[in-house]
């Protein structure tokens, strides 16, 4: 059963949770569905993020009051009981809860959203609040108003930044985001994982559903013309931990590699 209410779509709370038979999105492609109206699809993936999750709703809610949007949580069988949370506040916001048995990685989980996405507009942003919330109307206007296919939040263009970072962590960063400059010319921040693009931009698109850098990934091969950077401030996590090891530093130079072959083929 499907409402409206106040502008927005509101599904049946049995509709709003839904437990995945496969951790993967179909053949590597975001599958995508017709958008069903004019909307915003903001995907979260999540693995024990149930001291942040609360937050991160409320505010994304508060950001987008007024305007048609769904937030899709991709929950990797957590824990520490984000799920429940995320259920939970799915009776009073428009969140649609996608669980997977076990931890499949972020790139997955934004194609897993993506694929359950009904919106025009998909966005990504993490649960650790280390991506502002209040920037999102910021993304969603640069792509309405501003002609804009993709709208990454940037770290590295003026008036971005980073907060709480120690010089090894900073370090390893600005490497990573000068092997990946050469793939995606005008882009100064093709690391970020805080962005927003038109649903055209990825239809019919190949995209490998392992490691974190999808972002990356989708500025080198997806359909687009136009693409803004908006500086923001990497905020400090306040509680959890950081999903950042060693497979993953690993997985991105194996997705460098591959998106490097990509590139030289078609020179």
């Amino acid at each position: 059963m499907v409402k409206r209410i106040m502008g927005q779509v509101e599904l049946s709370f049995e509709n709003r949770i839904e437990v995945l038979d496969s951790p993967f999105p179909s053949n590597a492609f975001p599958k995508l569905r017709k958008p069903t109206r004019q909307m915003i699809s903001i995907v979260s993936p999540t693995y024990n993020e149930s001291e942040n999750i609360r937050l991160l709703i409320e505010r994304i809610s508060q950001v987008m009051s007024g305007r048609e949007y769904e937030i899709i949580v991709v929950d990797d069988n957590s824990p520490d009981g984000t799920e429940g949370v995320a259920k939970e506040l799915s009776k009073k916001y428009p969140v649609k809860v996608l669980v997977r048995n076990g931890k499949f990685g972020l790139a997955s989980a934004i194609l897993t959203g993506f694929e359950h996405a009904r919106g025009n507009i998909l966005g990504v942003i993490d649960a650790d609040l280390q991506h502002p919330p209040e920037y999102l109307l910021e993304f969603v206007k640069a792509i309405e108003q501003s002609g804009c296919d993709i709208v990454v939040g940037s770290r590295y263009t003026n008036g971005g930044g980073i907060e709480g970072w120690s010089k090894k962590r900073m370090l390893t960063s600005k490497v990573a985001v000068l092997l990946a400059l050469p793939l995606v010319r005008g882009v100064r921040d093709p690391m970020s994982g805080f962005f927003f693009l038109k649903r055209s931009v990825i239809e019919g698109v190949r995209l490998n559903p392992t490691g974190y850098k999808l972002g990356l990934e989708i500025l080198v091969k997806g359909n687009y013309n136009k693409v803004k950077e908006i500086p923001y401030t990497f905020k400090q996590r306040k509680n959890g931990a950081s999903k950042l090891n060693k497979t993953e530093v690993l997985s991105y130079l194996r997705l460098l590699k591959d998106l490097y072959l990509i590139k030289f083929a078609r020179l």
